[in-house]
């Protein structure tokens, strides 16, 4: 459950103080307890998944300042083993950071919460799995047929212009597999609300998202690199 006390900790002129450390505190502590529930969801149905929070005080690796909070979910450390020796030593060195792996996200900051799946272009090999996935057309009805059963996000490459996942085609995806380019491009499939709205659904925003980010994991293993996908990490 969240307040609107929990989005006014991001004011800029609250961002770098260490007095509000222990609200931001709170706060890591309610994100981590739906992340873990969100966990244990996909655990229940064969996903092992790490979980990761991000700082909640300043310092100098998020600039001194605190503009969001955020609880990760990635690919667990046995899965991560696996990638590693598939890439080798030196492209597997950075795989404990959560961006270098396609991962699940709840973000709150000043204006909004959001959640959903983000793919940095760090994370290539993931990336190049649904890539792979969507020029063939068989599988790429599997990325339709997983996209239409998440609602309510965008799909959005490098932080541009979006279009709603669920209303995706493929021609829709057979075109993103001729323009999107895994190592340079980023992709981001996301639900943002507002910080009214989340102040006024706040009996329900704990069951939603976790509602939401389940509708989301066929689409979810689609992107995850594994042993058996397409191409493996063949960029």
């Amino acid at each position: 459950m969240f307040s609107s006390s929990d989005f006014e900790l991001f004011n800029p002129q609250f961002q770098g103080d260490i007095e509000w450390n222990e609200r931001r505190l709170n706060l890591r502590r309610r994100l981590q307890k739906l992340g873990t529930q969100i966990q244990d969801d996909f655990s229940n149905m064969e996903c092992d998944l790490d979980r990761r929070e991000s700082l909640h005080h300043p310092h100098r690796t998020n600039g001194k300042r605190v503009r969001r909070q955020r609880t990760m979910l990635f690919r667990s450390k046995k899965d991560r083993k696996k990638l590693q020796s598939f890439l080798g030593k030196e492209l597997g060195k950075d795989l404990d950071s959560v961006r270098n792996n396609a991962h699940l996200q709840i973000c709150i900051d000043r204006n909004e919460m959001s959640w959903g799946l983000r793919i940095d272009s760090s994370a290539w090999y993931d990336l190049n799995v649904l890539i792979k996935r969507a020029e063939e057309e068989n599988t790429r009805a599997e990325i339709v047929t997983a996209a239409h059963k998440a609602a309510h996000f965008d799909l959005i490459f490098n932080r541009a212009s979006s279009r709603l996942l669920s209303s995706t085609t493929s021609r829709d995806w057979r075109d993103i597999a001729g323009t999107i380019c895994p190592g340079e491009h980023s992709m981001e499939v996301v639900r943002k609300m507002s910080a009214n709205t989340v102040v006024e659904r706040a009996g329900e925003i704990d069951s939603l998202i976790s509602r939401d980010l389940l509708n989301l994991k066929d689409f979810f293993f689609l992107c995850n690199w594994t042993l058996d996908s397409p191409n493996g990490a063949t960029a």
